[in-house]
């Protein structure tokens, strides 16, 4: 019987191919113009696009994007701890 192949953990760091490097540096050259002109060929809207910039001038964070709460980083308001 053959196994089925497993998948890596999640966030678990992919292999250095000569792709994912040449890609890299392609990636690492391009301007937020050149971004956003890709972006727009894939398919993005204006709302996506407007998304990514403030992603990229850091305006907002990647966790507050991930995790879904869309309001900027420093807009955001400061967590409260319970006391015990």
């Amino acid at each position: 019987m053959l196994r089925k192949p497993q998948k890596p953990p999640e966030g678990a760091k992919l292999k250095e191919t000569a792709d994912m490097v040449a890609w890299r540096k392609e990636f690492e050259k391009m301007k937020t113009d050149e971004h956003l002109q890709k972006l727009s060929q894939l398919g993005l809207d204006d709302e996506d696009l407007e998304e990514f910039k403030e992603l990229k001038s850091g305006k907002r964070s990647l966790e507050d994007e991930i995790l879904g709460n869309g309001v900027p980083a420093e807009e955001a308001p400061a967590a409260k701890k319970k006391k015990k």
